[in-house]
This record gives structure tokens, C-alpha cells and sequence, in this order.
């Protein structure tokens, strides 16, 4: 009992490492982790498709008329802000998608065997040190305790990056930024551009000469057609910048604040004792 009483925090400290190796090779967060992270990068993947998709009918449908220039500058105005947005909005999913290969990459480092077995080697020695002294020990034992403080963070951090984003997209950001219905509603517009477009161009191919001739001179027409595409695409900048907001959160802010929370955490490790 003295023995517990006199060597409390030592014991505890021992405790904790078995914990921590009981997790580390038991797998059971990382598994969990890498299929978040998968499954993001798999909708990432594909509402990056979507809006590449609605990009590409966008472009056809700007390119309809090209014997009208008047109409192509008219639909130009309606759909060139929507495919800047589009633009923009690759460049962004861009980075979220390497953000998340990057995340992969950290996970398959940290859960890697190599690293369990550095990490127990570690903690066996640091335990070691708790009841074993030595003579002049006490830079290399600081500075070993220090290191191993931050082998223990990285192995259990950088899964928990996972679970963090799961946890505030389901219950923060999915009640007001649904993925999966603004992906949808981006197929929806690109489905729309498109019926728009193949009805201007068969309605072209079967109109007789007259009636081509006839609406060349009918700006009613012009007006309709620009009218179609504008009903067609009006949503679609909301969905885009929803999705914008959501990627940006996720897997560029989120990942930034947990940088910057290893930065300060290794420099308050490393400032201990000075």
C-alpha cells in the first residue's frame, strides 16, 4: 500500500503506456479513421465529377450558336459567371482531395508496424527511467521523455483528425450543408443546361430554312432561350458556394488548426524545464 501511495504517479504512468500500446496495435481507432477518411475522399471525388460535368455542359451551351454572335455574348452573360464559379470551385476541390491524400498518407505513417514498435521502445524506456536513475541522465532522459510525449500525440492525433470532421459534419455542418442533396442538386442543373441545349439544337436541326431565316430576326426567341439557361443554372452558384463552404471546413481549415495545434503543442513540450 506505501508502495502505491509513494510511487502513484509513476504507476500511472505506466498504466497509461499500456493503454496506449494496447491501442496502437489493436488497430481498432485506425480502421474506423481510414474509412472516414476514404469515404470522404470518395465524395470529394465525386462532387469534383459533378461539378467538372456541369462545367462541361456549361462550355457546350455557350458554344450552341456560333453563327449567332449576339446570342452567344447573351448566354455568355448568363452562364461566364457560373463557370468562373466552377473554376474556382475545381481549384478548391483540388486542394481538399490532396488534403485528404495527404491525411491518408499520415495515417498509413503513424499505423505503420515500424512506428508501433519505435513507440514501444520508447515507452519501455521512459518506464525504465521512472524507477531506474543513472548519472548525468537528466538532459538525455528530458529530452527522450519529451520525444515519446510526441511519438504518443502524432500516433493518436492524426486519427482523431477523422473523427473530428465526422462528428462536426453530422452535427454542425450536415443539418444546414448536405453534401450529398447539393451534389445532387448540382446534377440537377447540369441535367437541366443540357436538356436546354439538345432542345436548342434539335429544334435547329429541324427548322426549316425559313424558320432559321425567320429566327435570326426574332429577338423573342433570343430572349427565351437566355431566359431557359438562366432558370436552368440560376441555383446552381448557391449549391456551389454551400460546397465551397463545406470543403473549405473540413478538410483545409480543420487540418491548418490541427498544424497549428502540433506547432504549439511540441513548442510547450520542448520549452518544459527551460
Amino acid at each position: 500500500m506505501n508502495f502505491l501511495v509513494k510511487y502513484w504517479d509513476k504507476i500511472l504512468i505506466l498504466f497509461f503506456s499500456i493503454v496506449v500500446v494496447v491501442l496502437a496495435f489493436s488497430f481498432a481507432i485506425d480502421i474506423k479513421a481510414k474509412e472516414i477518411i476514404d469515404d470522404s475522399l470518395a465524395q470529394a471525388i465525386v462532387v469534383f465529377g459533378s461539378a467538372k460535368a456541369l462545367n462541361a455542359v456549361i462550355s457546350l451551351a455557350q458554344g450552341t450558336e456560333l453563327d449567332l454572335p449576339f446570342l452567344t455574348v447573351a448566354i455568355g452573360e448568363v452562364l461566364d459567371p457560373i463557370n468562373d464559379l466552377i473554376e474556382q470551385f475545381s481549384l478548391i476541390m483540388l486542394a481538399s482531395m490532396t488534403s485528404l491524400g495527404i491525411q491518408k498518407i499520415l495515417m498509413a505513417f503513424v499505423t505503420n508496424k515500424i512506428f508501433n514498435i519505435v513507440l514501444v521502445f520508447c515507452l519501455t524506456v521512459v518506464n525504465i527511467w521512472l524507477f531506474l536513475r543513472f548519472k548525468k541522465d537528466e538532459r538525455v532522459r528530458s529530452l527522450f521523455f519529451k520525444i515519446t510525449v510526441i511519438l504518443v500525440f502524432l500516433r493518436f492525433a492524426i486519427p482523431f483528425i477523422g473523427f473530428v470532421n465526422e462528428v462536426t459534419y453530422h452535427y454542425f455542418v450536415k443539418p444546414e450543408y448536405n453534401i450529398e442533396k447539393l451534389n445532387e442538386n448540382i446534377v440537377k442543373a447540369k441535367d437541366e443546361v443540357s436538356k436546354v441545349t439538345n432542345e436548342t439544337i434539335m429544334q435547329k436541326q429541324q427548322s426549316s430554312f425559313f424558320d432559321k431565316v425567320v429566327e435570326k430576326f426574332d429577338s423573342a426567341y433570343y430572349s427565351k432561350k437566355v431566359d431557359e439557361y438562366r432558370d436552368a443554372a440560376e441555383d446552381s452558384s448557391q449549391y456551389i458556394v454551400d460546397l465551397i463552404t463545406v470543403f473549405v471546413f473540413q478538410t483545409i481549415l480543420l487540418p491548418i488548426i490541427f498544424l497549428l495545434v502540433l506547432y504549439y503543442f511540441i513548442k510547450g513540450i520542448f520549452n518544459i524545464g527551460r
